[in-house]
C-alpha cells in the first residue's frame, strides 16, 4: 500500500522528488530516507542521480549507484507542493547502506560527523565544502536538485546561491510558480499510475503488472 511521505516516513523508505532535466523535462529522481536527526534538527536523506519519466517497476530497479548531492535534512512539510509518495520500502534496512559514519554537517562551533560531535581543529579538510546544517524546505530541496540535474553544481559541492540563474532562486517568484507547478504535475501523473497499477492487478487476478510492485492505491 503506498503511503505519502511525511513525518511518519521510516527509515529505508524509498520515495520520489519531483524534478525536471537538462531538457527541461518533467520527472523525478528518487531518493531515501535514512534517519530522523536529534533533537528536531530534520529529516536526514539521500537523493539519487538517475532521474526517471516512469516509477522504477521494483526496489531493484532504482539505481542507488550514485548520489545527486551529499545527504540532507528537510521538513517533510508540505504545506507549498503535494506529498511525494513512498514508493517502497525496505525492513532490513541499516543506515550503514548509506555510509552513515560519512556524512558531515558543519555547524558554527564543530562538525557532525555520522551523528557525532567532532572539534573543527581535528578536521584536515576545507570546511567551506561541507554541507551547512540546513533544514530544506521541500519547495526548495526540488530547486536544488534541479540545479544539481542542470549540472550547476557537482555531487560533493554544496549549493551556492550566487552561482544560481535567476530562474533557480528561491526568492524568485516564477521559480516558485514553475516548481510548485511540476510538483502539481507529477502528483497527478502518480496518482494516475496508482488507478492503472489498480487496475491491472484486478484485470491480473492479483498479481499486478511490473510497475504494481511500486505504484498502488492509497
Amino acid at each position: 500500500m503506498i503511503k505519502l511521505s511525511g513525518k511518519s516516513v521510516k527509515p529505508g523508505d524509498v520515495f520520489y522528488i519531483p524534478a525536471l532535466n537538462q531538457s527541461q523535462e518533467q520527472g523525478f529522481v528518487m531518493a531515501r530516507f535514512i534517519e530522523n536527526v536529534p533533537v528536531n534538527m530534520g529529516y536526514l536523506l539521500e537523493v539519487f542521480s538517475r532521474f526517471y519519466t516512469i516509477p522504477p517497476a521494483c526496489m531493484e530497479d532504482i539505481d542507488m549507484s550514485q548520489r545527486l548531492f551529499r545527504p540532507v535534512m528537510t521538513s517533510f512539510s508540505f504545506s507549498e507542493v503535494p506529498r511525494w509518495r513512498v514508493l517502497f520500502s525496505d525492513p532490513d534496512y541499516d543506515r550503514s547502506q548509506s555510509r552513515y559514519d560519512e556524512i558531515t554537517f558543519s555547524f558554527v562551533r564543530y562538525l557532525w560527523v555520522g551523528g557525532k560531535e567532532v572539534p573543527k581543529s581535528q578536521w584536515d579538510q576545507d570546511v567551506s565544502r561541507i554541507e551547512r546544517p540546513i533544514c530544506w524546505r521541500t519547495l526548495h530541496l526540488i530547486l536544488r536538485v534541479n540545479a544539481h540535474l542542470a549540472g550547476i553544481f557537482k555531487a560533493d559541492e554544496p549549493r551556492d546561491y550566487h552561482r544560481l540563474p535567476e530562474n533557480m532562486k528561491e526568492d524568485n517568484p516564477e521559480a516558485l510558480a514553475t516548481v510548485i507547478a511540476l510538483a502539481e504535475a507529477m502528483d497527478d501523473k502518480f496518482k494516475l499510475w496508482a488507478v492503472q497499477a489498480k487496475k491491472n492487478r484486478v484485470k491480473g487476478g492479483g498479481g499486478g503488472s511490473s510497475i504494481c510492485c511500486g505504484i498502488a492505491s492509497e
